[in-house]
């Protein structure tokens, strides 16, 4: 037999799938977005992680930037819009960073001075028709006050990664709370995992301050991974995470300025 129709032979008899598993490696990820800050557990909803290949060590000059960058918080962004103060509380209330966070009720178009303006223009627009101009309300916000806030985010995001790619990207969901990451490409090596990054590269504002998180986890084919989030005490660290947490100027009377 020839040694071409002894390797066809050696193919053909591999069972079907074997090749496809030596060949990839892929992953998964689960961020809990529950996190006790200041003795209470704070939810984080609808926000967005990224992940990166390589640990702390390969990703130094993004941690390193993540801590330098400044990055305008929600109160002050919406304070320079000379948003209402029913407004802003409005958004931290359920520490949302736009009026697309959740429904907009009856009762908060009465108490917002920004809502009612927009519902007023929808019931002249639509024609006299309150159900149609309560549930197209966020079109008759000015733009800054509709999705400002989201493009100066993502303008921000841009800056700091600057020619840094990020693997992947999820945001939590407002009934589990947690961001997944799935079909993960695990480089295969001598260990059966590869280090990666995860960070929410905004910071969440909660409290009065702000928390980044970038944290080293380590990923295989052989199970999920989860990475449950944390605040250090003060003085302490957290393992494989570096913990940014900063003061947040405050708005009061139109102008935002530090503590």
């Amino acid at each position: 037999m020839s040694l071409l129709r002894l390797i066809a032979v050696l193919v053909l008899l591999i069972p079907s799938g074997t090749v496809a598993v030596a060949a990839q490696s892929a992953g998964s990820l689960e961020v809990s977005g529950r996190v006790k800050i200041g003795g209470k557990v704070e939810k984080l909803t609808r926000k967005r992680f990224y992940l990166f290949r390589g640990g702390l060590e390969a990703n130094k000059t993004l941690v390193e930037k993540l801590k330098a960058a400044s990055v305008t918080s929600r109160d002050c962004f919406y304070c320079a819009q000379k948003a209402s103060p029913e407004f802003i509380a409005w958004l931290k209330a359920e520490e949302c960073e736009s009026p697309y966070c959740r429904a907009i009720t009856v009762d908060d178009t009465k108490k917002v001075p920004e809502f009612l303006a927009a519902y007023d223009k929808g019931l002249k627009q639509f024609r006299n028709k309150p159900a149609i101009a309560q549930q197209w309300l966020t079109t008759n916000l000015s733009p800054n006050l509709r999705d400002g806030f989201y493009k100066q985010q993502k303008a921000s995001i841009s800056t700091i990664l600057g020619t840094v790619k990020p693997l992947q990207s999820s945001m939590t969901d407002s009934v589990s709370v947690k961001a997944i990451f799935i079909d993960i490409p695990v480089s295969s090596g001598s260990k059966p995992t590869e280090t990666f990054l995860v960070s929410n590269i905004i910071p969440l504002e909660f409290g009065g301050k702000s928390y980044l998180w970038a944290c080293e986890v380590e990923i295989g084919s052989a199970k999920k991974v989860t990475l449950a989030l944390q605040v250090p005490e003060a003085g302490k660290t957290i393992k494989k995470c570096e913990v940014i947490v900063k003061d947040l100027p405050a708005c009061a009377a139109g102008v935002c300025a530090a503590k």
